[in-house]
């Protein structure tokens, strides 16, 4: 009866220790090897949503621009960095919720953006259509019409790089990022900031 005692005893201790290196096991925070690829982490290219590229406003086709949506090299975004850091399962939640709350705080001035945009070659538009139909009613010249087409071209470029309401919204969009990369290096370790430096100082600001 004793030996059968000491058997179960065993075999309980065995147990016991089973149960709490799975404890431990769960309660760890191994390295998370996350795709970052959802849209929180994706930046804007700033650069370009300060200065967009104005396209055709030709005799052929209407002024529009090139659309400004995210980094132009994947290199440039957030899901680029962050797998490459071994992030704890914490630090990935945490730099998760920063991202998120950037994304809200950055939609409403990006959308201003976007309608200041629209709004100015709306206006572009609206004049280089007038233009066309003095030249298809031969009131102008070919040549008045391409250097009327010129002269708009260049100042509708201009004024969607010094619009004024739009350079307010650029400031806040560019302290929001400086925030966003501040607030991601206070849960980094001095390994993963080093890596972090390297690639921030690799990548227009």
């Amino acid at each position: 009866m004793k030996k059968y005692l000491r058997i179960w005893g065993l075999m309980a201790f065995v147990s016991f220790l089973s149960l709490s290196a799975c404890e431990e096991k769960d309660g760890a925070d191994p390295a998370v090897d996350l795709s970052y690829s959802s849209s929180e982490f994706l930046l804007d290219d700033l650069d370009a949503l300060a200065k967009p590229h104005l396209r055709d406003g030709c005799d052929k086709k209407a002024f529009n621009i090139h659309t400004v949506a995210t980094a132009k090299t994947e290199r440039q975004s957030l899901s680029y960095i962050l797998p490459t850091l071994g992030l704890q399962a914490n630090q990935g939640a945490t730099i998760r919720d920063y991202a998120l709350n950037h994304q809200r705080a950055t939609a409403n001035p990006r959308g201003s953006i976007s309608i200041i945009h629209q709004e100015i070659l709306m206006r572009a538009n609206t004049e280089r259509d007038a233009f066309m139909k003095s030249y298809q009613e031969r009131r102008i010249t070919k040549e008045q019409l391409e250097q009327k087409l010129l002269v708009l071209y260049e100042r509708v470029e201009a004024e969607l790089s010094e619009h004024e309401q739009k350079k307010t919204h650029m400031q806040v969009l560019r302290q929001h990022r400086t925030d966003l990369m501040q607030n991601i290096e206070t849960v980094l370790n001095p390994t993963q900031l080093q890596q972090w430096n390297n690639w921030r100082s690799s990548i227009p600001s």
